[in-house]
């Protein structure tokens, strides 16, 4: 039996509903047209299985643009189209490769009055390529293009594993991917994530027609407080006649570990002290064999230090002289120089020697921890003898 396309909106007229046809997707740039296709098979699922919407048997998108001469999509031209087809409402687009992901745009054309009503964009990962995926997104791009109906949310958590509701329904648990929810009516929603050892996190929203609302919750780790025996919180009171602020306690230690730096300062220099001296008693016995002394014993009127005839220096040996002694005049300026400089690191030893031991052995007569030093004498000598105790 044959049917006017005049009965097909009469039809339509009487339910309120659109007449609509979805031309689906032309596959440019790279795309795969079985992408295109899964598009337009989800977006024509979609329409039908909307209230307000009819959904008509029409052609293709691309068989459309060669048989009315449409290749640029022109409203006019698509409006013609549409009206052959008896649908008030065309929707048609393309899927295009956009590096790694895929570039999606729909149009939705008044047929009456040759307009585009409005157009929608999107980016689809290649991840999310899938058919069934495309059929979650399809209701948020039907509602994007009407200006009406339910949108999408989806929803990340930091960590794997964890629970996902919404309005207390459980709709799935995050992991790499964001848990997507589509079909989700427009208003004021509540979304929480929950997992075992951590808060449960929740978040309200507000969800406008067609909208696609990412959301991102964080979960905390529960913090259990474990309570202290009542033993170890009785050890763990000062003593009375042993307690002393943080301040004096970390005084002492600082001038504790000065002292050992001190020691370890002043036998370094004391070291080096000792070894430029002996370069230098080294560099007079090399130098022996150039002095020279004035005696009457020698032919030439000069002497060598054994007291033995001795002839003039050569301008070689004049220059090894030189050369020699200003090395010995250095090294005797370096030895000086950690003389003092040990000589300083055992002042401030000594200082930092009370500071750390003596002055706290005083202060906590009760402490058996320091170092000790108890002068001596006996029928042949006197000194100080040191006690460190651990």
């Amino acid at each position: 039996m044959f049917v006017s396309l005049a009965a097909l909106r009469a039809a339509a007229a009487e339910s309120g509903e659109i007449p609509t046809v979805v031309l689906g997707l032309e596959a440019i740039d790279g795309a795969p047209d079985n992408l295109a296709a899964d598009i337009t098979d989800a977006l024509r699922q979609r329409v039908a299985a909307t209230k307000d919407y009819q959904l008509l048997q029409g052609k293709d998108l691309v068989e459309v643009k060669l048989v009315f001469a449409c290749p640029d999509e022109a409203p006019a031209c698509m409006s013609q189209a549409g009206k052959s087809l008896g649908a008030s409402k065309l929707i048609f687009g393309s899927v295009k490769k956009a590096g790694n992901d895929f570039q999606v745009t729909l149009k939705l054309l008044d047929v009456s009055r040759a307009v585009v009503e409005s157009f929608e964009t999107d980016t689809i990962t290649k991840k999310r390529a899938d058919a069934s995926t495309l059929r979650q997104m399809a209701p948020a791009w039907l509602a994007k293009l009407s200006g009406k109906g339910n949108g999408a949310i989806t929803v990340r958590a930091n960590f794997s594993g964890a629970a996902v509701s919404l309005d207390g329904t459980k709709v799935g648990v995050t992991g790499n991917d964001p848990v997507s929810v589509a079909d989700v009516a427009p208003g004021k929603h509540e979304v929480s994530v929950e997992r075992s050892g951590y808060t449960t996190t929740k978040q309200e929203f507000t969800l406008a027609a067609g909208q696609n609302l990412p959301l991102t919750l964080s979960l905390s780790p529960v913090s259990v407080e474990v309570p202290k025996p009542e033993a170890a919180a009785v050890a763990e009171r000062p003593r009375a006649d042993t307690s002393e602020s943080p301040s004096d306690s970390g005084s002492r230690t600082l001038a504790r570990t000065g002292f050992w730096v001190a020691v370890v300062g002043a036998l370094a220099s004391t070291g080096l002290a000792l070894k430029f001296g002996l370069d230098v008693r080294d560099i007079n016995s090399q130098l022996d064999q150039y002095r020279r002394f004035s005696c009457t014993t020698s032919a030439t009127g000069l002497c060598d230090s054994h007291g033995a005839s001795a002839q003039q220096l050569s301008l070689a040996d004049k220059d090894v002289v030189a050369s020699k002694t200003d090395q010995g005049d250095r090294d005797q300026t370096l030895q000086w120089v950690f003389v003092g400089v040990g000589g300083a690191f055992a002042i401030a030893g000594g200082y930092l020697l009370y500071k750390g031991y003596l002055a706290a052995e005083g202060s906590q007569s009760a402490s058996n921890h320091g170092l000790r030093i108890f002068p001596t004498a006996t029928a042949s000598a006197g000194g100080i003898v040191a006690e460190f105790d651990f």
